[in-house]
């Protein structure tokens, strides 16, 4: 039971601590359906250091291939430290239904977030959601070659500026390739929110690789 205990609470400080340390992704694949410019739109699907994962996508500007494998950082949207994304430390002037509001970089992740939270079974309305997503980020990226998908209408917009405080950022994590803070050339940056299980898992996983690498060392040091 002690070693139990001791276990559990490795995990728990593992899973608090995801975004101090690295994982190991491999992009899976997508669900097949696409917005009504034939682009593929989430829900897609990875293993994040060997856990399935659904993840969604918020980041138009970079790309991801199906079986690519890479190295990211896990920031959990609670955390308050946004330095390991792409986009958490710009500002954002988004339309309103009564003109226009500026954003901090984690208020329109919050609001990716909400959004996720919507997609059905509907390919229509998921096509409208993602490029929503898509367009959140880029009004003011500074990236002026990226053209994500003309939103037909606000209405997702509107949507997640009435709504994203009514999630809890700690439930999502944000997943940006290691030194990937550049709005260009890196990988896609993507969105999850993992079960407690799967959090539980990776947590693991990340707890073998440490006692892994202090046992080499240990070792090292008897030679």
């Amino acid at each position: 039971m002690k070693i139990s205990i001791q276990i559990a609470l490795m995990v728990a400080v593992t899973v608090a601590r995801l975004s101090a340390g690295s994982v190991n992704v491999t992009f899976t694949g997508a669900n097949g359906q696409t917005d009504s410019s034939g682009y593929l739109i989430a829900p897609y699907y990875a293993t994040i250091n060997g856990v399935n994962e659904t993840v969604y996508c918020d980041d138009f500007a970079n790309d991801v291939s199906i079986g690519q494998k890479y190295t990211a950082n896990v920031t959990n949207m609670g955390s308050g430290n946004l330095s390991e994304t792409r986009y958490g430390g710009l500002t954002y002037t988004l339309q309103t239904q009564h003109g226009s509001a500026t954003y901090s970089g984690l208020q329109v992740y919050e609001m990716v977030a909400y959004l996720t939270t919507e997609y059905g079974s509907n390919q229509t309305t998921n096509g409208q959601i993602q490029d929503t997503i898509w367009n959140l980020f880029n009004p003011n990226s500074g990236n002026q070659n990226v053209s994500p998908p003309k939103l037909s209408s606000n209405y997702w917009l509107y949507a997640a500026e009435s709504n994203y405080s009514s999630i809890n950022p700690s439930n999502f994590n944000i997943i940006t390739n290691t030194g990937g803070q550049a709005l260009t050339g890196g990988i896609q940056e993507l969105i999850f929110a993992p079960e407690p299980a799967s959090m539980l898992m990776i947590g693991f996983g990340l707890v073998a690789v440490s006692l892994y690498g202090r046992r080499k060392l240990h070792l090292g040091n008897m030679a």
